[in-house]
């Protein structure tokens, strides 16, 4: 398998730069302990006011920095955590490569733009072995029930042709790429991403085999993208993709549907309604259920219910598909009317002893930075050998492709 040479910096493996106050918490901290566990003195100016005076208060103190824990899978990741999760040994906050560590991105995977737009790609990407673990659920019901025709007798050796929505920096991507299920496998032809950082990332890994379209969807035309996908009879196997969910989520303001973010995600069905696709995958956050006290999780069911779908709708977490966090998302999974729906998988991690089907234990922080140079006494100008992990999956996609179809 080859390997290629990059420095510290194409490698995003810096860390955000800090005071000497703030050096001082990230020194005092031990394992798993937060703000709250560290001498007041030390506590932020903000996190005093609120734990101590803030008369709006409503629970306990929120997060404010934290020192992950080696053996346990690290909280959410988001793009506001690179000034809040602490390495769990060495004195210093974590760096956008160790975040995608735990988003689950190869360390071939490299990302474009400074190094704030680098933390806010790999916070909001949709963890890979989620995806993965999704997209095998649906190529097994694929193999089951040939919705259509779906199969190796309309694409060649079982590979099919996928569109990528809201791509973002390539997570679900790449998840949706290594997904198989015996001969079975999903090809992405074209990804829709309207940010330029995320653009150039996805056209840095993806050597020219996807179509990037660098675009507003509200204003795009479904039909045109369609023609980009190498369709057979107009049929398209799968949509994917997670629309922005920083109108839901706790990390951002919950405006919900009043913010412009939270009305993409209509955009994502107007293309599942105009295009028809054999199956969808639709991400989110689990905080989309409480939106308008679930109306608008109970409009979206509607609303696929009504364009021919049957579909699943999850809460599941990356941890229990062997990412390193305890991420939680909203998975809809649709598939055209009148097959049934796809169930979610079975997990394949969780709590030693907690669950007698469960074979492997929960992915901790430390296993995931497994074999990261340590940063201590780092020259930042250094070079680290990264595996080809994109270019692999790349050339395997390329071996089907080149089967004749039968």
């Amino acid at each position: 398998m080859g390997k290629r040479m990059v420095t510290l910096k194409e490698f995003s493996h810096i860390p955000r730069q800090v005071g000497p106050k703030v050096q001082r918490r990230i020194n005092a901290l031990k394992t798993g302990q937060k703000m709250q566990d560290l001498p007041e003195e030390l506590w932020h100016d903000s996190f005093r006011y609120y734990v101590k005076e803030d008369p709006t208060r409503n629970g306990g103190p929120n997060l404010r920095i934290l020192r992950l824990d080696p053996r346990k899978p690290s909280l959410t990741v988001t793009g506001f955590i690179f000034n809040k999760f602490v390495h769990p040994i060495e004195n210093r906050y974590i760096t956008p490569r160790e975040a995608a560590r735990l988003q689950g991105f190869p360390d071939d995977f490299l990302f474009h733009g400074t190094l704030t737009s680098v933390q806010r790609q790999v916070g909001n990407a949709v963890p890979v072995q989620l995806a993965t673990a999704v997209t095998k659920a649906v190529l097994e019901h694929i193999e089951r029930h040939e919705p259509l025709g779906l199969g190796v007798d309309m694409y060649g050796q079982g590979c099919f042709p996928a569109l990528s929505l809201f791509s973002g920096a390539g997570g679900m991507d790449m998840g949706v790429l290594r997904a198989k299920h015996n001969k079975l496998v999903f090809d992405v032809k074209t990804a829709v991403e309207i940010d330029h950082d995320c653009c150039e990332t996805l056209r840095k890994n993806f050597d020219g085999k996807v179509n990037i379209l660098e675009e507003d969807i509200t204003t795009l035309d479904p039909k045109r993208v369609l023609d980009l996908c190498e369709t057979k009879s107009a049929m398209l196997p799968l949509v994917f993709g997670g629309p922005p969910c920083q109108a839901f989520s706790q990390a951002g303001k919950q405006k919900g549907t009043h913010d412009n973010r939270g009305r993409l995600i209509f955009e994502f069905l107007r293309f599942v309604k105009e295009l028809q696709p054999v199956y969808f995958i639709m991400e989110n956050v689990s905080n989309l259920r409480g939106i308008a006290k679930g109306r608008l999780l109970r409009d979206i069911q509607e609303r696929v219910d009504n364009i021919g779908y049957n579909f699943t709708s999850n809460m599941l977490c990356a941890a229990d598909y062997g990412a390193a966090q305890l991420r939680r998302r909203l998975i809809f999974v649709g598939a055209r009317k009148p097959f049934p729906a796809v169930q979610a998988p079975l997990p394949s991690h969780g709590e030693v002893g907690e669950n007698l089907f469960v074979k492997n234990p929960y992915v901790g922080v430390g296993e995931a930075f497994e074999g990261l140079p340590s940063l201590e006494y780092a020259d930042l100008d250094s070079e680290v050998a990264v595996r080809s992990l994109v270019r692999e999956a790349l050339r395997e996609r390329e071996k089907y492709r080149t089967q004749p179809t039968r």
